[in-house]
């Protein structure tokens, strides 16, 4: 079981550069929101016109109204509904995975809203918090085709926020989080996600829509009900190329692995959860989770829970301890070729670490060694660091 465990995360989970790290000594505030793990862009919106045609347009759902489209206000510009990209994160909550789905949308106001003058546009952002275990059933293993299905997301809490400012999103969406958990903020909102995958002449497309709700039973019933699924996109659906849909669920998917309740000698359990934590940014107790399991397993040959450990040590400013791990998982080399892409990241964050406590001769070298091992990023550093 943990050689099957450990072979799924290599393959999956490659590592990240670090050469962008601040240097040593520098405050750094960690967010627990994982960084984002799968993206959905470039779509088409189509809606049925009041002439009775069909209308698109690019990531937007057309208004109805086929004269609206033909002269349209910049408000009207927006259609419906439209984004400019939809993003997947992870949370931990209480221990528990929840994914973030993140719309961001070009949104505007005017100046004279009653004159319609003096049209501002800026970007907006909605985001809903969701048990990660709801996230397959958007595109189950055994596809449905031609079948219209909706998806309760069971949202744990959502925000709305205007005109928004990317580099504290994440703090906005943990502060939300936080205020739903000590109930000083009281979560009335629901996401339905409706799905059609449609295999058809050679094509393969998938139909869905976003449907904002309230966490009311009696008010998601009705789109819940198998037998009004179809209606769902009776006036108004997005569009995306099937494989763009699928990569977009399952990119994200593959990050919410399954955990067992830490006990005393689970190797296991224990490497999960510090992996879980390390994703989200919980540098010290993914720390804390990879020593019990080095702990409960001390002749454990995995080299990437020492890479992982010496990652998280290196984001805490912990440089040389962070070496000794990276020394340890290069003296653990794969003899899986598979796994060898992964091994020789080692000697590159290894140079990074140097780096940092200003060995530049040998930070130089191990990027040299990645670089000849075969790791092409590193050449960023040597040409710019070893010159």
């Amino acid at each position: 079981m943990k050689k099957t465990l450990i072979i799924l995360f290599i393959i999956i989970f490659p590592f990240a550069s670090l050469i962008s790290q601040p240097a040593a000594g520098t405050e750094i505030n960690f967010s627990v929101i994982s960084g984002v793990q799968s993206t959905l862009e470039n779509v088409i919106g189509w809606s049925l016109q009041d002439n009775g045609k069909w209308t698109s347009l690019k990531n937007k759902i057309p208004y109805a109204d086929f004269k609206t489209n033909k002269r349209p206000t910049p408000k009207q510009k927006l259609g419906i509904e439209n984004f400019e990209q939809i993003q997947l994160k992870k949370v931990l909550i209480d221990k528990k995975q929840y994914n973030v789905l993140i719309l961001i949308y070009d949104d505007g106001d005017y100046e004279f809203p009653v004159l319609q003058e003096g049209w501002r546009s800026f970007k907006s952002v909605e985001f809903f918090v969701f048990k990660a275990e709801n996230l397959i059933r958007i595109l189950p293993r055994e596809v449905p085709f031609n079948k219209a299905y909706a998806v309760d997301m069971g949202v744990f809490c959502a925000d709305r926020i205007h005109d928004y400012d990317p580099d504290i999103l994440d703090n906005k969406i943990v502060a939300k989080i936080q205020a739903t958990q000590n109930q000083t903020s009281f979560n009335a909102a629901n996401l339905i996600f409706a799905v059609k995958p449609i295999q058809e002449k050679g094509k393969e497309v998938v139909h869905f829509k976003i449907i904002r709700s309230f966490s009311k039973q009696s008010l998601t019933s009705w789109y819940l009900d198998p037998n009004n699924a179809p209606n769902l996109f009776d006036v108004s659906y997005y569009e995306a190329k099937y494989y763009q849909f699928k990569q977009f669920i399952r990119d994200s998917e593959v990050y919410n692995i399954e955990t067992k309740t830490t006990d005393a000698k689970d190797y296991n359990a224990f490497y999960s959860w510090g992996f879980l934590k390390y994703q989200a940014g919980n540098y010290d107790e993914a720390i804390d989770d990879f020593d019990k399991a080095i702990e409960s397993e001390s002749d454990t040959a995995f080299s990437m829970i020492y890479s992982y450990r010496g990652i998280a040590k290196t984001k805490l400013g912990d440089f040389g301890s962070a070496i000794e791990d990276f020394d340890k998982a290069i003296d653990l080399q794969p003899t899986n070729v598979m796994h060898y892409s992964n091994w020789v990241k080692n000697y590159y964050n290894r140079g990074v670490a140097r780096f940092y406590i200003n060995d530049l001769t040998g930070a130089c070298a191990d990027w040299e060694k990645s670089f000849d091992l075969g790791f092409g990023a590193a050449l960023e550093s040597l040409g710019k660091y070893c010159k």
